[in-house]
C-alpha cells in the first residue's frame, strides 16, 4: 500500500508537471521536464537505498531526519497549533513542546558555535510532508525530488536567460551532473538545498534585469532557506550576488578588478570578523573542523577519510591551508582513494570536467560583456564554497554531498567559455 500511494502522489506531480505552462520551455517536449522528474525520483529512491542498506539504517541521517519528523508530527493529534510552532519556529521555545523535540534526533547538536542548526529545517520540511503522507516515507522520497526538481527546473530557466547555451548543455548543467542529479534527490538537506539555490539565482536574475518588489522578496526568502538548510552555502553566494550588481555597467577590465577586489574584501572580513561583526569566523572553522576530524578518528571504519591539515585559529593557519582546500575540493576523490563505486563514479565525474576544462583551453571563446558578469559570478561562487568545503571537511565522501551547490555554475561557465562554433565546423570537416 505505501508504495502505490508512491506511485500515484508521483504520477499526480508527473501530470502536473506537464500540462502546467510552467514547466516549459521552447524547444524542449513537455514530457521531457516529466522524465527528468521521474530521474530525480530515482535518485531518491537511490539515496534511500544507499542509506538504509548500504550504512545502518538505525544511525543514517536520512532516517534521523525522517524519524524527526514524525517525532514532530506527532504533535498534531494533540494540538494542531502546537504542531505549527513546531514546524514554524514561532513561539517554539513554550515548555510543552520539549518532548517533541527530545524524540526528534538530530535536533541537538553537542557543540553549536552559535550557528544555527540546520538539521532543524530537513526535520521541520519531513514534518510537513507528513501531512500529506501520514508517515509514508516512499512519499517523502518523493515530495523532496519533487522540490529537488524545481529548484532544478528554475535554475535551468535563469542558465537560460543568462548564459544561453544549448538546450542540452543548460539540462546537463542543471539535472544531470551526476552527483548532483543523486546527492539532491534524496531525503536529505542537499535537495532542500538545490530548491533554495535554484529560486535564489532564479529571482537574482530577475531582479538583475528588472527591479520588482516580488523578486526581491523572493530572493531574500530563497536566501533564508538556503541558510537554513545548508548554513556554508549562503557566505559563498552573498559575495558573488554583490559582486553581480556592482559590474552592471562596467566594461570587462573592470569587472575584473572588482571581482578581485571583492575577493581581497571578504578575505579581510574573514580575517578581521571579530572585530567588525562580533563573531570570530576562522576560530568557528577551526573548531568545526577538529571536531570533524575527531569525529573520524573515532569511527571504527576509516571509509573514504583523508589526511587533512588541522586549521588552527589564526590568520597564518588559514592561509596555508586554503590551497589544500581548493585541491581538496576541486579533485578528489584521487585515483588512489577509489574504495566504493559511488568513489568510482565521483573520479570519473572529475575526469569529465577536467576533459572539460581541456576542450576549454583548446576552444576557447572570450565572452562578452554581458556573459562575463555572470560567469564571474559563478566563479566568485564556486571558489568560495570549495574553500569552506575543501578546509572542513576530511571525508570524500562528505567533499562530493557537500560541493554540489557549485557544480551546476561550474559546469555552465565551462560551457559558456567553449567556441561551439568551432567544434562544429571541425566535425563537420572531419566527416567530408
Amino acid at each position: 500500500m505505501n508504495y502505490f500511494a508512491a506511485i500515484l502522489t508521483a504520477v499526480i506531480i508527473g501530470a502536473i508537471i506537464y500540462f502546467l505552462k510552467f514547466f516549459r520551455h521552447e524547444g524542449i517536449r513537455h514530457y521531457i521536464f516529466v522524465l527528468l522528474f521521474a530521474a530525480k525520483i530515482i535518485g531518491g529512491i537511490g539515496v534511500y537505498t544507499v542509506y538504509t542498506y548500504y550504512y545502518d539504517s538505525k544511525t543514517s541521517d536520512i532516517h534521523k531526519f525522517y524519524k524527526g519528523g514524525l517525532a514532530l508530527y506527532e504533535a498534531a493529534d494533540e494540538d494542531f497549533v502546537d504542531y505549527l510552532r513546531l514546524v514554524t519556529g514561532i513561539q517554539g521555545n513554550q515548555a510543552q513542546l520539549q518532548k517533541y523535540y527530545d524524540n526528534a534526533d538530530h535536533w541537538t547538536r553537542e557543540f553549536s558555535y552559535g550557528l544555527f542548526n540546520d538539521n532543524r529545517t530537513i526535520i521541520r520540511a519531513n514534518a510537513l510532508f507528513c501531512l500529506i503522507s501520514q508517515g509514508n516515507i516512499f512519499i517523502h522520497i518523493v515530495l523532496m525530488a519533487f522540490l529537488s526538481f524545481i529548484g532544478c527546473f528554475v535554475l535551468f530557466k535563469a542558465f537560460a536567460k543568462t548564459f544561453k547555451l544549448n538546450n542540452f548543455l543548460l539540462i546537463f548543467s542543471a539535472f544531470l551532473i551526476p552527483s548532483c542529479w543523486f546527492w539532491t534527490s534524496g531525503l536529505m538537506k542537499e535537495g532542500l538545498m538545490m530548491f533554495a539555490i535554484g529560486f535564489a539565482f532564479w529571482f537574482l536574475v530577475k531582479l538583475y534585469y528588472k527591479f520588482t518588489i516580488i523578486s526581491f522578496i523572493g530572493l531574500i526568502i530563497s536566501c533564508l532557506l538556503m541558510f537554513t538548510s545548508k548554513i556554508y552555502v549562503l557566505p559563498a553566494f552573498l559575495p558573488a550576488v554583490v559582486l553581480l550588481f556592482l559590474i552592471k555597467k562596467m566594461n570587462i577590465k573592470y569587472q575584473i578588478v572588482s571581482f578581485f577586489s571583492i575577493i581581497a574584501l571578504s578575505f579581510v572580513l574573514v580575517i578581521f570578523s571579530g572585530k567588525i561583526i562580533g563573531y570570530d569566523i576562522i576560530s568557528t572553522l577551526s573548531g568545526k573542523q577538529n571536531d570533524f576530524i575527531n569525529y573520524i578518528e573515532l569511527q571504527e571504519s576509516s571509509g573514504s577519510t583523508f589526511e587533512l591539515t588541522r586549521l588552527n585559529p589564526d590568520v597564518v593557519s588559514f592561509i596555508k591551508i586554503i590551497p589544500e582546500g581548493l585541491v581538496n575540493s576541486f579533485f578528489r576523490p584521487f585515483p588512489t582513494e577509489i574504495n566504493s563505486v559511488f568513489m568510482l563514479f565521483s573520479f570519473f565525474e572529475i575526469l569529465l570536467f577536467c576533459l572539460i576544462g581541456i576542450i576549454v583551453i583548446m576552444f576557447f571563446k572570450r565572452p562578452d560583456k554581458s556573459k562575463t558578469r555572470f560567469i564571474l559570478f559563478g566563479v566568485m561562487f564556486i571558489l568560495f564554497l570549495y574553500v569552506v568545503v575543501g578546509v572542513y571537511t576530511p571525508n570524500t565522501g562528505s567533499i562530493v554531498r557537500y560541493r554540489t551547490p557549485a557544480l551546476p555554475f561550474c559546469a555552465v561557465v565551462l560551457f559558456s567559455l567553449i567556441d561551439w562554433e568551432i567544434i562544429r565546423f571541425r566535425l563537420m570537416h572531419f566527416r567530408k
